[in-house]
């Protein structure tokens, strides 16, 4: 079974990064890159996180840090997990936010 996602830059440009994420075209949900804070968060669609999970840049570690909301259960940790890793690794790599991201598993 094929899995793909897309991660595209919803914001200006500024930290925090919002970016759109659209799972098998079908789920989406929202991830903030806030380089201040060192962090990749579940967010709402207005950039504030939300659904209690976070992903650290220097480490990797994920972790929840509330129960999990509607909006993160339905999205998933599996999902966070996977989507908060490559979106950290493509900004260690390139030293910045990237603009887009496209995976597709087959």
């Amino acid at each position: 079974m094929a899995y793909s996602f897309q991660l595209k830059l919803a914001s200006d440009g500024m930290t925090p990064h919002l970016y759109r994420a659209l799972v098998d075209g079908t789920s989406e949900a929202f991830l903030l890159l806030d380089e201040d804070s060192g962090a990749v968060y579940l967010a709402d669609r207005e950039g504030a996180p939300s659904g209690g999970m976070q992903m650290s840049l220097p480490s990797g570690r994920i972790e929840l840090t509330a129960e999990e909301s509607n909006s993160s259960a339905s999205f998933g940790l599996e999902n966070f997990k996977l989507l908060s890793a490559h979106l950290g690794s493509q900004y260690r790599k390139r030293g910045k936010a990237p603009t887009k991201i496209r995976k597709l598993f087959a």
